[in-house]
């Protein structure tokens, strides 16, 4: 004779669940805490790994873009970054002309916008400089230079 159901509102255990997850990885397995020459061993590795991990990522060759020949499978997605970034180059220059100093300014110190990997850098400013007020600067600056 078969077994009859649980009544409804119970749960078997084991039953249509699923299984206990597994306990994380810097967990001790057997309940004894860990010495500190394991937690130390523990640490290194995760750091070899992170550093492994990131070296491609973060690596000095990124940093300064040197990408002569781009052919190989090595360079597959740096070189959609770069193409996926040549549409905005008009908009870089566009923001970079906008912001130049003007001929009676030394230095003008804008905000920079970098891209996450390095492959686009916009000017983050816009002048507010009303027109009149240009143009009496201008003027200003012409005459100094003539009666100078």
């Amino acid at each position: 004779m078969a077994a009859a159901p649980p009544p409804p509102g119970t749960t078997v255990p084991g039953a249509g669940q699923p299984p206990p997850p597994p306990p994380p990885a810097g967990a001790p397995q057997s309940g004894k805490p860990l010495t500190p020459a394991e937690l130390e061993a523990q640490l290194v590795e995760k750091a070899r790994k992170w550093h492994q991990v990131n070296s491609k990522r973060y690596g000095d060759k990124r940093k300064f873009g040197d990408h002569g020949d781009m052919s190989s499978k090595k360079y597959r997605h740096d070189k959609r970054v770069y193409l996926g970034a040549l549409k905005f180059v008009p908009h870089a220059v566009y923001k970079l002309l906008e912001n130049m100093p003007m001929p009676w300014e030394q230095v003008r110190l804008v905000k920079i916008l970098y891209h996450i990997t390095g492959a686009i850098t916009f000017v983050n400013e816009i002048p507010w400089v009303v027109e009149p007020i240009y143009l009496a600067q201008l003027t200003i600056y012409r005459l100094s230079r003539i009666l100078l």
